[in-house]
């Protein structure tokens, strides 16, 4: 099985990426596979471009971890 990542920082000076290592540490101890990362920096702003992508991505019964 694999799963779909998505990262998000909320501010400028923040790196989505920060916890990419740990994530991927993360689903090799579940034997996971991340098929996709979805990385975004973004504000307050309701706008989540990458969270949409995510979504319209994922099919039925695929997980998908959620890192903010």
């Amino acid at each position: 099985m694999f799963v779909r990542a998505y990262l998000r920082a909320s501010t400028e000076e923040q790196d989505a990426g920060r916890d990419r290592a740990s994530l991927k540490q993360f689903a090799t101890d579940q034997n996971k596979v991340i098929a996709s990362v979805y990385l975004e920096n973004s504000s307050a702003s309701a706008d989540r471009p990458e969270l949409l992508r995510l979504l319209k991505d994922a099919r039925k019964g695929e997980s998908y971890w959620w890192r903010r």
